[in-house]
């Protein structure tokens, strides 16, 4: 899971001034903790026009937000990440690349049915990556990381949201709320992680989301050993549904998406650009 052996990362930046980075929960937890920080010193709440997995409310007639690394200064788009540090000469560098978020160590790769692909609207120089970089066995390691998290962030967000939902007409969550809520889940969530292994973790971010064909988990004959990841998500919905115990346990946001994505196939339209006439749909 390293770096090539010649990083055309090392010393760029431009993804860094380009972007507004997405954050997971566990971004959030991770930076926090392993840079001593207070997550309000880099994390801030980006409105969203309408709800989507990861997007969370502080009060259920306001918007939807998102979380997003800061920037210098007055918060741009354009401006550099808050991280990144100035070397001179035109170059730069993150100042926390060990902890980066999930979103920066996969880029400019992307994740397609298990097949990786360098994203064709890639700030990178041209020349950057060979041609069968996509190849590295690291990139989908860390696509699969990356899919998983922001699946278990879905639940951590939806449990927050039902909260929200659930409150006294005309309550309004504080942004400090919501993140002292994330760092206590992923506390324990990280917890877990540590039970589980490391040998075993690599295993269950391998295989996540993969279903049977017929995606029938009840089906006697299903080898419920070929999917750990299964068994991980209902252990970390435990720890999430333990959180404001007087709301219900919800479905299961990331189960349902894949047990539909597998009995429904993927249109013609789904397939992305630079995969369409090399991928077959189904």
């Amino acid at each position: 899971m390293s770096d090539p052996p010649t990083n055309p990362c090392g010393t760029c930046g431009l993804c860094c001034r380009a972007y507004v980075v997405p954050l997971y929960g566990r971004d959030v937890w991770l930076i926090s903790t392993r840079q001593h920080l207070n997550p309000e010193d880099f994390v801030v709440a980006i409105p969203e026009p309408k709800q989507h997995a990861t997007a969370f409310q502080l009060d259920t007639e306001g918007f939807f937000y998102h979380l997003a690394l800061d920037k210098k200064g007055t918060f741009e788009p354009t401006r550099p990440c808050i991280f990144l540090i100035e070397l001179g000469g035109g170059h730069s560098r993150c100042g926390i690349y060990a902890h980066r978020p999930l979103v920066c160590q996969v880029y400019p790769m992307e994740l397609f049915r298990r097949i990786v692909y360098l994203r064709r609207d890639a700030r990178c120089p041209p020349g950057s990556w060979p041609e069968d970089e996509p190849r590295r066995p690291a990139w989908r390691e860390k696509l699969q990381r990356n899919l998983m998290h922001f699946d278990v962030y879905s639940e951590v967000v939806a449990r927050w949201n039902a909260r929200v939902a659930r409150a006294p007409r005309g309550t309004a969550f504080t942004f400090t709320a919501y993140l002292n809520y994330l760092l206590n889940v992923y506390h324990r969530l990280a917890a877990l992680d540590r039970e589980v292994g490391t040998e075993m973790l690599a295993r269950i971010e391998e295989t996540w989301t993969e279903l049977p064909e017929n995606a029938d988990l009840t089906d006697s004959s299903v080898d419920h050993d070929a999917y750990p990841w299964i068994g991980y998500l209902s252990t970390a919905r435990q720890i999430i549904d333990e959180f404001y115990p007087e709301i219900e346990p919800l479905p299961s946001i990331c189960l349902e998406r894949a047990m539909h994505r597998a009995r429904r196939g993927t249109t013609e339209e789904e397939i992305p650009p630079e995969l369409r006439g090399t991928v077959a749909n189904a």
